[in-house]
């Protein structure tokens, strides 16, 4: 059964910090497009049109840093694999979101020295 799909582009931000990477989204930010497919019956449908709106969001504004929001319409049925897709996150909706390094300089050092063979803490 097929689905009608709404993409559009939510600002986001991403920072990789000690012990993981934190995304947030601006939910109430401008969105940079939006894009309907009106009939998708696969995940897989859904993970190309992502990929394809992405770049063309990214080509059109190469700085922007977003997430790709997908909606489904309203009392449709989803396509099977669509819950696990996107709690795997394997729709690639946050693959055009800019990663900064929110490691303080202290941290990063100390990471580099342990790495460093005969160093205090290295190969643990």
């Amino acid at each position: 059964m097929a689905v009608t799909v709404t993409l559009s582009t939510v600002p986001a931000t991403a920072a990789r910090e000690k012990y993981g990477t934190t995304m947030s989204l601006d939910l109430f930010g401008p969105s940079l497009g939006a894009e309907t497919l009106p009939a998708v019956s696969k995940v897989i449908e859904i993970k190309s049109a992502v990929a394809r709106f992405g770049a063309k969001v990214r080509a059109a504004h190469p700085e922007a840093s977003f997430y790709v929001s997908v909606s489904l319409a309203k009392g449709s049925r989803k396509p099977n694999g669509y819950d696990a897709a996107r709690r795997g996150n394997e729709l690639g909706q946050e693959n055009f979101v800019r990663v900064t390094d929110g490691r303080t300089e202290p941290e990063m050092q100390a990471r580099v020295v342990s790495a460093l063979p005969g160093q205090a803490g290295a190969g643990a």
